[in-house]
């Protein structure tokens, strides 16, 4: 059975960003992904395109593009990229809860059990079994899965 959403989104009057909420704190900067992805290495946007497309096999996405990341979308924000190095990228999922695992590097811990886990990709098999299933996890928290009626 598929989730109905109710609420229609909040578009920014400045840059036309959409929202879930009205007047979220944002960067009212345009951006292209193609603009954002310029002078970045080409193995890095490799990483990052596959990373991508891995997203897009588990549902639609939004970018939401400024100058300091790449994030995904769906009803919030749930994952992005930020840094884009000589041959890997770096980025983030939220989740609602912490997950102690070799993927992730730092874990962030933000009030109401929410928690940002940040990870780097230096391959296409850095992107597993286990590795889906944190970006599944950040997707339902994308479509506010964890929000209850």
């Amino acid at each position: 059975m598929q989730r109905r959403i109710l609420k229609e989104f909040w578009t920014c009057p400045e840059c036309g960003a959409r929202f879930f909420q009205k007047n979220l704190p944002h960067s009212c900067v345009r951006i292209s992904e193609s603009e954002f992805l310029s002078g970045k290495s080409e193995r890095a946007v490799e990483l990052y395109r596959y990373f991508l497309n891995e997203y897009e096999k588990i549902g639609p996405i939004t970018l939401h593009i400024v100058k300091t990341r790449i994030a995904f979308m769906v009803l919030v924000r749930f994952s992005g990229v930020s840094k884009f190095g000589k041959d890997y990228i770096e980025g983030t999922f939220w989740l609602k809860e912490k997950i102690k695992s070799p993927k992730f590097h730092r874990i962030e811990t933000l009030p109401n059990d929410n928690y940002i886990h940040s990870f780097r990709i230096s391959n296409e098999s850095d992107i597993d079994n286990e590795f889906r299933k944190y970006m599944r996890m950040a997707y339902d928290i994308g479509l506010r899965k964890h929000i209850k009626p």
